[in-house]
């Protein structure tokens, strides 16, 4: 398919300037007409056109040697606020995920994919706390356990307002970190965000066995 092709074309071009990880494909479903950062990033506006295209262009960056990332867990695309900007909040239960948002991811996952990527998203019916970035309830629960994804799990950059505006870069890595998240991108102060770490697995707020698993990870 051409999406297969874009998939396995993007992977070799990738891998001659040195890459071998795509933070790709975007499995959100555009599925509102409002939506300011998805909306043509997405792959369609139904789940199952996302789901067949998405595991298409998958299929093409393995074939050339490169890792996938599903992205942008749970899904970002009934959003009507760019989280680069603020953090956008989302009134789907999660039965309603289910039916919908979580089709493509639970394909990829079912496929092999290397990665995912969580949304800096909020889902007051599922965590009315914690945006799911930090949310064990959607990174532990519903990833983790529920939809059985032992791969990668990684924040997206925690140097987005979505996060920033109300997390230190310190108190946003430990908590990511604590939700289930393996690889933390870009928080705004690195050296903060490393102390922090540090001292919570030293305090043993994190164990050493957590640190491990996300290392071999």
């Amino acid at each position: 398919s051409i999406a297969e092709k874009i998939g396995y074309f993007t992977g070799k071009e990738a891998s001659k300037i040195g890459l071998n990880f795509l933070l790709a494909p975007v499995c959100d479903i555009n599925n509102n007409s409002n939506n300011p950062v998805i909306n043509l990033r997405a792959w369609g506006e139904d789940p199952e056109t996302v789901k067949s295209l998405t595991c298409a262009y998958q299929r093409g960056v393995h074939q050339s040697n490169m890792l996938t990332c599903a992205k942008h867990f749970p899904g970002h695309g009934n959003s009507e606020i760019d989280s680069h900007l603020d953090l956008p909040k989302i009134q789907t239960a999660l039965s309603q995920l289910e039916m919908f948002e979580l089709i493509p991811f639970k394909s990829l996952i079912n496929k092999g994919v290397n990665s995912v990527m969580i949304g800096h998203l909020l889902f007051p019916n599922i965590d009315p706390i914690y945006p799911a970035t930090l949310s064990k309830i959607l990174v532990n629960n519903l990833l983790r356990t529920q939809l059985k994804f032992d791969g990668l799990v990684i924040s997206d950059a925690l140097v987005m307002h979505a996060i920033s505006n109300d997390y230190s870069s310190g108190n946003a890595a430990v908590m990511a970190f604590d939700s289930g998240i393996d690889l933390i991108l870009m928080p705004e102060d690195i050296d903060d965000a490393i102390d922090s770490l540090t001292e919570a697995i030293y305090l043993e707020k994190i164990s050493l066995e957590r640190l491990n698993q996300s290392r071999a990870r």
